[in-house]
């Protein structure tokens, strides 16, 4: 074969990229829409199914189409990246809300207060008579896509006046008055295959692989307001910085 030949077929994937960027862009696919089957699309291009999933591979990663597992490709809503109001993980916030694509309209929470084992002081870096343990599921459309499991030193709940009677308080808190009033915070992000079974009520991914992100929020005194783990799954997991 010969080497213009060989570039042309390799190229294949990308032409049909871009047409079907073009025709994203031009509404043709409007945000919300779901794509024609594979195989429907690979005949519309011309092309065969491998060379369609190359495309569309290319897609998922500019962010413009989701693939989900047995339903099949839709197109994202596009967000303006000009926005001055945006935020990514330059910024103290919330990294379920700024990470993961489909972004959640409801929060369900439940909380218990218990004494600190071990390894909840070794991550607290403190000592701490008990602590507050909250698990948070994120909903979209009613849907679990995230889920969030938080520690609080009794004392910081106790100095920051957190009623424990009144959970809507506590959830307020941890969803966005801590963003507010944090000083700073440490970020360590992983992959891990706990977010099913830490999430316990619900299935997050069916593929059971997770962004975990490791947060550590702290008050202006350099102690620790809150310890949080975030669960994202993968196939949801998107990532700006805005510099």
């Amino acid at each position: 074969m010969a080497a213009s030949e060989e570039k042309s077929r390799n190229l294949k994937h990308v032409r049909v990229y871009d047409r079907l960027y073009r025709l994203i862009q031009e509404g043709v696919y409007p945000p919300g829409s779901q794509l024609p089957s594979e195989p429907d699309l690979a005949a519309r291009m011309g092309v065969s199914r491998m060379t369609l999933r190359r495309a569309l591979s290319l897609l998922i990663d500019d962010g413009l189409v989701q693939n989900v597992r047995g339903k099949g490709n839709f197109i994202r809503p596009q967000e303006n990246l000009s926005n001055s109001g945006k935020h990514g993980l330059e910024t103290l916030c919330h990294p379920v809300y700024s990470c993961c694509a489909e972004k959640p309209d409801s929060v369900e929470m439940e909380f218990r207060l218990e004494p600190p084992s071990d390894p909840i002081l070794e991550s607290l870096k403190q000592r701490s008579a008990a602590v507050v343990i909250a698990d948070r599921w994120y909903k979209f459309h009613g849907r679990p896509v995230a889920y969030s499991l938080s520690i609080l030193p009794i004392e910081a709940v106790s100095r920051l006046e957190i009623d424990l009677n009144r959970p809507e308080e506590l959830k307020l808190f941890l969803e966005s008055t801590v963003y507010e009033q944090a000083a700073g915070s440490s970020l360590h992000l992983t992959v891990s295959n706990a977010g099913n079974f830490s999430a316990q009520k619900y299935t997050l991914s069916k593929q059971n692989a997770f962004l975990l992100i490791q947060e550590n929020l702290y008050g202006k005194e350099g102690v620790i307001l809150a310890v949080n783990k975030h669960f994202i799954p993968l196939e949801l997991f998107q990532a700006r910085i805005y510099t």
